[in-house]
């Protein structure tokens, strides 16, 4: 038993030395482990965590967007849009591997900017105040006169012109009223644009044989799409090994040797790139456990 824990010491002091340097790796014990009194089988596998950030676009026309140039000197979107892009990835590496190899899903999202209101548009115009019907472009101008009158009473306020008795919590309420206001007659033209990103995290257990994974696809119409859609354009994760497994430093057992020796698994440093065929996302070098290779480590002194 002494003799095991010179030698689990020995490897982890050459490991802490190494990862100081150039040829820094990752080592883990094969075979049965006893830790804390719980003997396990240990097999070392790294699992890849990849995190896409997709930032959702949504615009959405408003009733009165084709006289906006005309009536406000702006110009606005005539129809809905909805868009998506990938601002930002991520990979990162850990040495424990699920209960599953598959590729798993979470999502989560915050909306990020938003001009507006998220709701609908209001089914009965703010500025219709009879029930007889008027031309949509009439609509429109008194909605923009509305917008000015609104605008021209802020000011008034601020400079004293008007409302001598306002002021205090009082003043702030009525420009935080107009505010509100002008914003929902704005939107009749301007429309609504909310930016919501997501977070998009996917986990995937390399195999030794096998270098490149389509994680997911992805779509500027809709999204992150599963790999399985072969209308989207493929996210693809590559994995690059470097093939040079640094044994420096370590006492290894040879056919000769008759020392007791314990099995360790060093991690190969692997370049991991992820691309969408247009540019790379993101890339990364990870010590991946199963590009590595067993080897057995023996203690300077005999059994």
């Amino acid at each position: 038993m002494k003799s095991i824990k010179a030698i689990l010491a020995t490897a982890a002091c050459i490991v802490v030395a190494a990862s100081a340097s150039a040829q820094n790796f990752t080592a883990a014990k094969v075979g049965i482990v006893e830790e804390n009194g719980v003997t396990t089988l240990s097999h070392p596998q790294t699992t890849l965590t990849i995190d896409l950030v997709v930032k959702k676009e949504m615009i959405v026309a408003g009733p009165y967007a084709r006289f906006a140039q005309k009536y406000l000197g702006a110009r606005a979107p005539l129809t809905d849009k909805m868009s998506y892009s990938i601002v930002n990835a991520t990979i990162s590496a850990a040495d424990a591997a699920p209960a599953t190899t598959a590729t798993a899903f979470t999502e989560g999202s915050e909306v990020v900017s938003l001009r507006g209101t998220a709701e609908e548009f209001p089914k009965v115009l703010p500025n219709k105040t009879s029930s007889t019907e008027i031309p949509l472009e009439t609509a429109a101008q008194n909605a923009a006169n509305t917008i000015f009158k609104l605008r021209k009473t802020r000011i008034e306020l601020v400079s004293g012109d008007v409302g001598e008795n306002v002021y205090g919590a009082g003043l702030k309420a009525a420009l935080d009223e107009i505010d509100r206001l002008e914003q929902e007659y704005l939107e009749l033209f301007l429309g609504k644009q909310i930016v919501t990103t997501s977070v998009r995290t996917i986990s995937i257990v390399p195999e030794q044989a096998k270098t490149k994974y389509i994680i997911c696809r992805f779509s500027e119409n809709t999204g992150i799409e599963p790999a399985s859609n072969l209308s989207a354009l493929p996210i693809v994760l590559e994995l690059v090994p470097s093939g040079q497994i640094p044994t420096a430093g370590l006492t290894l057992k040879s056919e000769r040797d008759t020392r007791y020796a314990v099995p360790f698994r060093i991690a190969d440093n692997v370049v991991c790139r992820i691309s969408d065929g247009k540019s790379t996302l993101v890339e990364s070098e990870l010590p991946i456990f199963q590009y590595g290779k067993v080897v057995e480590i023996v203690n300077t002194q005999k059994k």
